[in-house]
Parts: structure tokens; sequence; C-alpha cells
């Protein structure tokens, strides 16, 4: 299990850093495809991308903390796969609504990545993430600020 949490840990880490596109690398995601692994532009809605509570948790760090990445482009296989992604928190993104400037997203999500894949064990969540402007959101209520633009 700790391996798998360094893997999660190292995954959003190497995501952080400027050129890495892809929503996770293959050795912790899912495979992606080609397209789904060039460097992104910008989101394309102002609450995608990557946030934390504040900038110590933007950088990398081995364990359980805020980090969270949006990313609605997400795909595997050469299909759509939008994806929510925490600690110990691997989620496909079934829907999305807005109103006003909440947002409520519908999830399938699973504890470690290899579930994931699997399809093993899902439990169903809902998030509603609140645009504050383009670089600070609240996730269920709790202040998030972009890790990188």
């Amino acid at each position: 299990m700790l391996q798998r949490a360094r893997t999660a840990v190292l995954a959003f880490a190497l995501l952080a850093l400027p050129g890495h596109g892809g929503a996770t690398p293959a050795s912790a995601a899912p495979k992606a495809t080609a397209a789904a692994s060039k460097p992104s532009t910008a989101a394309a809605e102002k609450w995608e991308g990557y946030w934390a509570k504040n900038r110590k948790e933007c950088r990398y760090g081995d364990g359980p903390d805020s980090k969270t990445m949006i990313d609605l482009k997400n795909s595997e296989n050469g299909k759509p796969a939008p994806l929510y992604d925490q600690y110990e928190n691997h989620c496909r993104v079934d829907s999305h609504a807005t109103k006003g400037n909440a947002i409520t997203l519908k999830l399938t999500c699973f504890e470690f990545w290899d579930d994931y894949r699997a399809k093993k064990s899902p439990r169903h969540d809902t998030v509603t993430v609140t645009v504050l402007d383009r670089n600070n959101i609240r996730i269920n209520g709790a202040a998030y600020i972009r890790c990188r633009k």
C-alpha cells in the first residue's frame, strides 16, 4: 500500500512540472493515448488544472495532502475519460453541470490505480467546485489555489 501511495504522489508531482500534460504517468495511471500525453494547452474550463490548499502542497511531497487534478480532456485507449484525482481518490468524471459559478461533478472513484483500471470496488461521489477567479476555487467549500498555469 505504501508503494501505491508513493506512486500516486509521484504521479502528481510529475504532472506539476512544466511540460507534463498527460493526466498521469504510465506507471501509475490507466494507459493514455499519444494525444493525451502531449503537453496540454490552457485548460478549457477555469476550474480545470492542478490545485492545492497552499503553495507548499503544490510541491512534491510524500504522503497525503490536498493536491487535486481536474482534467476533462484526459483520454484512455482513445476514448474520453475525464479525471478528478486526489491522494488515494482516483475518479472518473461521469458528468458535470454548471449553475452560476458552481460546478457539480458526479464521480466514480477508486482508492487505488489498479482498482481504477479494473473498475473494481467503485464508490460514487459528488463534488462541488466553485470558481472564485482564474487562480482560486473552492472544492466542497474548502479554498484551493492553482498550482500551475
